[in-house]
């Protein structure tokens, strides 16, 4: 076996999600950076061999399998490792709804508005449309975490991870957390974990994204 490569950007975070869970399971991991702002066809040839979406992130586990799509990525390093996953098959069943929540509500939002306001502004239409659909989200993240420590209970998940991996950008798009305080506390437990890091600290750093780019 050999060790796990990690094709990523060190503004994405999604890549940071995976970074990061690898980190918390102690799975030592090389990172290989794609630069976001070459057209798909033209990033390295390796990674587009590996990557089936052209997207970050892209792992490539120990036994050579390539995985894209950060949740998905998620999900096999859990079953893989045996951790950050939940208790029994219904907690692990509770877990992957999270995930599908996380792709289709908070990825679709904050990582949006986050996006128009340090890298090439959309829309104002669009912004004010991802403003309502976050604060949407926050607030049904929050409600969640109002009466435990993580998603599923006293322990972090993968669930955590997911739905966590942009909001330690929230200053980037001058978004207050003040009115969410459940969702305050819980990125700061999960800051106290063993092997947590920023995204900046956690990621190499890429070529910088560019105004205009399209990811």
């Amino acid at each position: 076996m050999t060790t796990p490569i990690l094709y990523c950007n060190h503004e994405s975070g999604h890549s940071y999600k995976v970074a990061l869970a690898l980190a918390l399971m102690g799975v030592p991991f090389e990172q290989r950076t794609v630069d976001l702002n070459l057209a798909r066809e033209q990033r390295s040839e390796d990674f587009r061999h590996a990557s089936l979406f052209g997207e970050v992130p892209t792992l490539i586990d120990e036994d050579g399998l390539a995985i894209c799509q950060s949740n998905a990525i998620l999900d096999h390093l859990a079953r893989r490792h045996r951790k950050l996953d939940g208790a029994t098959p219904a907690a692990q069943t509770r877990v992957r709804e999270w995930l599908a929540w996380e792709a289709n509500r908070l990825a679709m939002s904050f990582p949006h508005l986050r996006y128009s306001r340090r890298f090439t502004q959309a829309d104002p239409v669009l912004e004010t449309w991802w403003t309502q659909r976050m604060h949407a989200d926050f607030d049904r993240l929050d409600l969640a975490l109002r009466d435990r420590a993580f998603l599923l209970g006293d322990m972090p998940t993968i669930a955590d991870v997911s739905c966590c991996g942009y909001l330690f950008w929230t200053d980037q798009a001058d978004v207050d957390l003040a009115p969410w305080p459940a969702i305050v506390g819980w990125l700061d437990r999960l800051r106290s974990l063993p092997g947590w890091q920023a995204p900046y600290d956690l990621l190499i750093a890429s070529n910088p994204i560019r105004s205009g780019t399209r990811t």
